[in-house]
């Protein structure tokens, strides 16, 4: 701000400064004879250099300050100080270096006052950052819209007058900003806004210096040793020169290259005609027109990339993109490394799938355990079913609260009229035949009184109503990672950790995912809504199933997770192809005891193949069951069927060799439990001191795909 006001009143402040300077005691005054000088010098130089310029400083803006006239209503102090600025005091401080530059540079080309070349480019920011704020460009019919607002800065002026920056740099940004698609995000992120102000005065500050031909070279740095170090542009010409004679360098393309480089060079020789049109045009063009045409192109690809983000992290939930344009009060950084992250055309991608997988998001619907009592909300219609979980249905056992009128036979409730008839029948028996007949048929006019009652229930996720809700509970998704989870299986595993962090970020619930795959191979990750779940997300996308499948140590970290407040109401989802070995039996006899305490819920999702559909394996059975309060026994394994929604884009190359390997290791996986089962049957007659089957049966080693 100090040196704006340098730059905007050196006039005023030149001559207000010598009776300022006589009001201001000290070493501030000016030396106004030889005798006086030499006796102020030692007092000068006790301070350092640096203060004393601030001072001389501090002095100036006095000046400046009791020079500049008062405004009408008695503006004074910093007040006054913004007023005598002008357009330049709005300016945000970020912004003013590089306005100052600009006023620069072009008092330099015109030869005129900075001062008026300030207050230009600053009047010009501003109109551009009031355009952005409505989501618009700064092109005629906006600039027509300012002028006409009710009580505008700018009224009365003409729109040539209020075009900036100058043509043809103007019609290029305007032509490039509308194609880019940047207001909307600028409108809608304050973070956003400001950084495309900075980057586009600097882009402005270039495009100057380029058309007077000032250039900015980079000079090379020199140790103390003597050595010289290589620029930035030439390491990077040399990075170019190495790499293109490794690709020399390498083996000759083989007889596919070089049909489908022929092929290139024929589409590129069809194309040429047409371009040869667009070189002539270019080649007409002033240098004005190339240096703004090379600068704004630059400027878009170094937006596109974040522009393109946002839009796909906005198209997959509401919010996301939120916490990558800066909101809450967070920053723009357009040289993030997260703009380059491959996970983001995935999310797209399982954004796209996720629209025709409603099995998907009724499942998701599904876990967490609550909503009991809480406050009222708009939540799916619950209806009684004597198989399913404890819930809230409206009954009239319970006088909570009066909704209305109705009609019935119930005497406490009755209207003030029905009342009056009643006191009436005391003298005429009309009225009071007439009383008792309507209470005989239930036609009493009297007051709805009912409540919520805990009941045996099933949602309907179709139907919604208003209702008493409590939070549902978090999110526990156990994914199998394994090879063979590869190809469309792996496309529903990450279009559903999508869809649960969706429903996670939409019910306000917490989400924590575990992909596991071999032995102690977990990857924990907790998806809420901050950068840190979001690159946990993108991670998860990205990753390629590899792996076996050990199912020992996620239920170990589940159940450990149960122990903290913030999970315990959690369901357990797991994702698999159904080839999984049962837990331990500590691990079996902690989930039970979890199921019958904590009411845990364990859900299990089958992704067989395409091709076939696969009987529910023994070993989901045996984690998915749970007792109900009527007695009976509850099996929560759903089985994938939507293929045709995840093959809709891509044609899928079913492994045969795969499918033959998977379904022997899945016979050995059944033939292995019906081992156990038979040995356990053994132990338990061997501690009733039953002889018969004292011989104890071999159990198979780890491989159990070539065990008889």
């Amino acid at each position: 701000m100090l040196t704006a006001l340098q730059h905007t009143a050196p006039r005023a402040a030149s001559a207000a400064m010598p009776s300022a300077a006589a009001a201001v005691p000290g070493p501030l005054a000016p030396p106004l004879v030889r005798g006086q000088q030499r006796q102020l010098m030692p007092m000068q130089q006790q301070q350092p250099a640096q203060q004393w310029r601030q001072r001389r400083q501090r002095a100036a803006v006095v000046a400046l300050a009791a020079a500049a006239p008062a405004k009408a209503g008695g503006a004074e102090g910093h007040t006054a100080l913004l007023h005598s600025l002008g357009e330049v005091g709005e300016v945000a401080p970020v912004h003013m270096p590089w306005l100052l530059r600009l006023a620069h540079i072009k008092s330099r080309i015109t030869g005129g006052d900075s001062n008026a070349a300030l207050q230009e480019s600053a009047r010009g920011l501003l109109m551009w950052k009031a355009a952005l704020e409505r989501g618009l460009v700064l092109d005629d019919f906006t600039i027509q819209q300012l002028i006409d607002e009710k009580d505008s800065p700018v009224a009365g002026q003409s729109v040539e007058a209020l075009r900036w920056p100058e043509e043809p740099l103007r019609f290029v940004m305007v032509r490039s900003f509308s194609t880019l698609g940047v207001a909307r995000f600028a409108q809608k992120y304050p973070a956003v806004l400001d950084a495309l102000l900075r980057t586009m005065l600097e882009m402005i500050c270039k495009y100057h210096k380029t058309v007077i031909g000032e250039v900015d070279v980079e000079e090379r740095e020199r140790d103390a040793s003597g050595q010289v170090y290589m620029t930035a542009a030439e390491l990077m010409e040399a990075e170019l020169k190495r790499r293109g004679e490794a690709a020399r360098s390498a083996n000759k393309p083989t007889a596919a290259q070089q049909a489908a480089t022929a092929a290139a060079a024929t589409a590129s020789q069809q194309s040429s005609d047409e371009d040869e049109e667009g070189e002539e045009e270019r080649a007409s063009w002033s240098l004005e027109r190339q240096t703004a045409e090379a600068l704004v192109a630059a400027l878009v690809a170094q937006w596109q990339k974040p522009i393109d983000t946002l839009g796909k992290a906005g198209r997959a939930f509401d919010g996301l993109e939120s916490l990558l344009g800066g909101a809450r009060g967070g920053s723009f950084d357009l040289s993030g490394n997260i703009w380059d992250r491959k996970g983001w055309a995935e999310m797209d991608k399982m954004r796209e799938k996720l629209e025709d997988l409603k099995e998907l998001r009724d499942l998701v619907r599904s876990l967490g355990r609550g909503g009991g009592w809480g406050p009222l909300r708009r939540a799916p219609v619950q209806h009684l079913d004597m198989r399913g979980r404890p819930g809230l249905l409206r009954t009239t056992l319970e006088a909570q609260e009066t909704r209305g009128l109705t009609r019935s036979d119930d005497l406490s409730r009755l209207l003030p009229s029905e009342a009056a008839l009643l006191a009436r029948g005391r003298t005429v028996r009309q009225a009071k035949l007439f009383f008792y007949a309507k209470m005989a048929e239930k036609g009493l006019a009297t007051y709805e009184r009912d409540g919520w009652g805990e009941f045996p229930t099933q949602i309907n996720v179709d139907r919604r109503e208003i209702r008493p809700t409590a939070d549902r509970g978090p999110i526990l998704l156990c994914v199998d990672t394994s090879g063979s989870m590869r190809g469309p299986r792996e496309v529903v595993a990450k279009a559903l950790a999508l869809e649960c962090m969706r429903a996670a970020k939409a019910q306000e619930r917490g989400c924590y995912v575990f992909a596991f795959a071999g032995p102690q191979e977990v990857r924990e990750l907790e998806l809420n809504m901050d950068l840190k779940s979001v690159n946990n997300l993108l991670e998860f996308l990205e990753k390629v199933f590899n792996g076996g499948s050990d199912f020992n140590a996620p239920v170990q970290k589940c159940l450990d997770r149960l122990t903290d407040a913030k999970w315990a109401n959690s369901d357990i989802l797991l994702v698999s192809d159904g080839e999984l070995r049962q837990p331990g039996p500590e691990i079996m006899r902690k989930l039970a005891g979890a199921k019958d305490k904590l009411g845990l819920r364990v859900h299990g999702l089958i992704v067989g193949s395409p091709e076939k559909r696969r009987a529910d394996p023994a070993v989901l059975r045996g984690l998915c069951s749970h007792t109900l309060p009527s007695g009976k026994n509850e099996v929560l394994i759903h089985e994938f069927e939507s293929w045709a929604s995840v093959q809709a884009e891509r044609t899928l190359q079913f492994d045969w060799d795969d499918a033959m390997g998977n379904q022997a290791r899945r016979e050995a996986g059944l033939r292995l439990e019906k081992l156990r089962q038979e040995e356990i049957r053994r132990r338990r007659g061997e501690a009733r001191g039953d002889k018969k089957n004292a011989k104890a049966v071999r159990m198979p080693g780890k491989n159990t795909s070539t065990f008889e």
